[in-house]
């Protein structure tokens, strides 16, 4: 098992500092966007076809990566206001809970948006003539994340213990 932990924290720590950079570099790209439409729109009275399109594409992935980020440092949103009244194996069985609930919406995630992918591959973005499913796509790889995700936090609680 400590083989698999420390081969696991590798691929871990090399896939989660990719989806970190790659949000960095997409929330870039989302603000140089957003401000050449600005630009085009209050100053040159013409903005690109292209902008509204691209930011939509930037936001989409930019939030479906940042959750995933999210879910692997175990700061989503919780309610901890009864932790205290639980217990410590009340607390323990609503985290499994939550687990399962992550692991069913990713599994949801993976299917459907790769349906949803599949159908977008027929339609074009306006504007930028790329397929939807270049968008869509990002549903399934977030679910895919989310999956990475709780295997490396489950990981990091049975070495504190």
């Amino acid at each position: 098992m400590a083989g698999f932990r420390s081969a696991w924290k590798k691929v871990d720590a090399v896939v989660f500092t990719a989806v970190k950079y790659a949000c960095v570099v997409i929330l870039a790209a989302l603000v140089a966007v957003v401000f050449s439409i600005f630009f085009g729109r209050y100053v040159l009275s013409r903005s690109p076809i292209w902008g509204e399109p691209f930011s939509l594409l930037c936001l989409v992935w930019m939030s479906l990566l940042g959750s995933a980020l999210v879910v692997r440092r175990n700061e989503h949103l919780r309610v901890t206001m009864f932790d205290e009244k639980l217990g410590e194996k009340g607390v323990l069985a609503t985290e499994i809970l939550s687990t399962l609930c992550i692991v069913a919406f990713s599994v949801f995630m993976i299917y459907y948006g790769g349906k949803l992918t599949q159908k977008g591959a027929r339609n074009n973005m306006a504007g930028l003539n790329v397929p939807y499913s270049v968008m869509y796509i990002s549903v399934p790889v977030t679910g895919v994340l989310n999956l990475f995700a709780l295997i490396g936090e489950w990981l990091e609680r049975g070495e504190k213990k």
